[in-house]
Order: structure tokens, then C-alpha cells, then sequence
């Protein structure tokens, strides 16, 4: 360990600092989608559309957690409405929309509100060697699938009620 702490105590002190993060996390992104006029829910929507691709209402109600009709039709509204997204035809199957982001909206005004987090964790990283990126790596995705897990777990059982 080379810190002095027990395991106990070292695996303790990681527990708090990603508690710490989480909830710096939710802060900042709250912060985020407050400078941009949008909420929360509508900033994931656009983190999904970001790295997935187009997707229909329902496939973007499912994956961020919310009702399918009213609230996502309301999301897709307010996100228009800023510019952030546009309906399109599915090329492939003409009755069915899907929700796409307008790049450059995203690029001018979200993309800048990211770049101070995003240069100082890539300074961070930059200091890593090739192994110790490859354990954030693994961690980080690890601890992905068990936010997801958890997160399916909880609305598993909210349906269940």
C-alpha cells in the first residue's frame, strides 16, 4: 500500500472519495444544464444522444428513466426548442421518429462548459502510465456496470409497486 493505511482503512478512504465524486458529479451537472437554461434530465438526454447515436422517444425515455409519452415528448420539446436536437424520419421504417442532436449546438454551447473538468483530468491521466491506465480503465468500467446494475435494480422494483 506504500500509505501507511491498512487495507481497511485504504479501501474505507476510496469509498468516501467516490461518494465525493458522485455527488461533485450530480453537482456539476446540475450546474451545467442550470448555465444552459435546460434541466438535469434533458443534459443526460443529450450525453445519450452524444455517444449513442439517434435514437426513438421511447429508446431515450428508457435509458435515462423517464415515462414514455408525456415526459419525454416534453423533453424532446424543451430540447428543440433550444436547438440541441431535431426529430427525424427513421430512413429505415418511416412511421418512427428519432431524436437526433444538432452537433454544432451542442459543440458551441455545451462542448466549452466541459473543457476546464475535461483538461485537468487529461493532465491527470497524462501522468499515467500505460498499467495504471489500464486499471482506471478496468475500474472505471466496472464501476460503470455497477451503477447500471443498481440503477436497473431500483427501477425494477419502483415497477414492481
Amino acid at each position: 500500500m506504500g500509505s501507511g493505511k491498512t487495507r481497511k482503512e485504504a479501501l474505507s478512504s476510496l469509498q468516501t472519495e467516490l461518494r465525493i465524486q458522485a455527488t461533485r458529479t450530480v453537482i456539476f451537472h446540475s450546474a451545467v444544464a442550470a448555465r444552459l437554461g435546460i434541466t438535469v434530465t434533458d443534459l443526460s438526454c443529450l450525453n445519450v444522444l452524444s455517444m449513442d447515436g439517434p435514437q426513438t422517444p421511447g429508446q431515450l425515455a428508457d435509458r435515462i428513466g423517464i415515462t414514455r409519452g408525456g415526459a419525454v415528448t416534453a423533453m424532446i420539446d424543451r430540447l428543440e426548442r433550444a436547438g440541441f436536437v431535431r426529430r427525424d424520419r427513421d430512413p429505415q421504417d418511416r412511421r418512427r421518429v428519432l431524436v437526433a442532436l444538432v452537433g454544432a449546438q451542442a459543440r458551441d454551447a455545451v462542448a466549452p462548459l466541459f473543457t476546464g473538468l475535461g483538461a485537468s483530468v487529461g493532465a491527470y491521466l497524462a501522468e499515467c502510465d500505460d498499467s495504471e491506465l489500464a486499471v482506471l480503465q478496468r475500474f472505471v468500467a466496472a464501476l460503470n456496470d455497477s451503477v447500471a446494475a443498481a440503477t436497473d435494480a431500483l427501477r425494477g422494483s419502483a415497477a414492481e409497486r
